[in-house]
């Protein structure tokens, strides 16, 4: 059965494992691919092509889905082999089983077939055309 994007969740489907951390600045937004930051405690949004990617920031029911955090504002970071929405960054057309990197913001963008595997993120769980603007994508991870 495929799966179906929800509209104001971040998990898609699995069993995450989830790390609460706290943010480190205020561009940390729900469903960004994170980094850590300064200290092992603190989390902030992946950069273009990193390596170091541990997670993706949760949605919190009591803030919007679309604003981004306070600064040390306690977050959960959810893991493991699941399925979730991130953003295609715009440019980019992937059609499903795409290998997917992160991108600057926390986003997301195709792995070249001549890239390193240590920025695989993940699979596209689906096909997105976002040629012309970011769009949600739902993503099977693999970190």
């Amino acid at each position: 059965m495929p799966f179906i994007k929800p509209s104001n969740k971040i998990l898609v489907g699995g069993t995450p494992i989830v790390e609460e951390l706290v943010t480190e600045g205020t561009d940390v937004k729900p469903g960004q691919l994170a980094i850590p930051g300064t200290g092992d405690h603190q989390v902030k949004p992946a950069t273009l092509s990193a390596e170091n990617v541990i997670g993706v920031v949760d949605y919190d029911a009591k803030r919007p889905i679309t604003e981004a955090y306070p600064n040390n504002y306690s977050v959960r970071v959810l893991k493991g082999n699941i399925v979730v929405v991130l953003t295609l960054k715009s440019g980019n057309n992937v059609t499903k089983g795409t290998r997917l990197q992160s991108e600057a913001n926390g986003m997301c963008k195709p792995l070249p077939n001549t890239e390193n595997y240590q920025r695989l993120i993940g699979y596209a769980e689906e096909s997105v055309d976002a040629s012309t603007e970011d769009k949600p994508i739902m993503v099977r991870l693999v970190i």
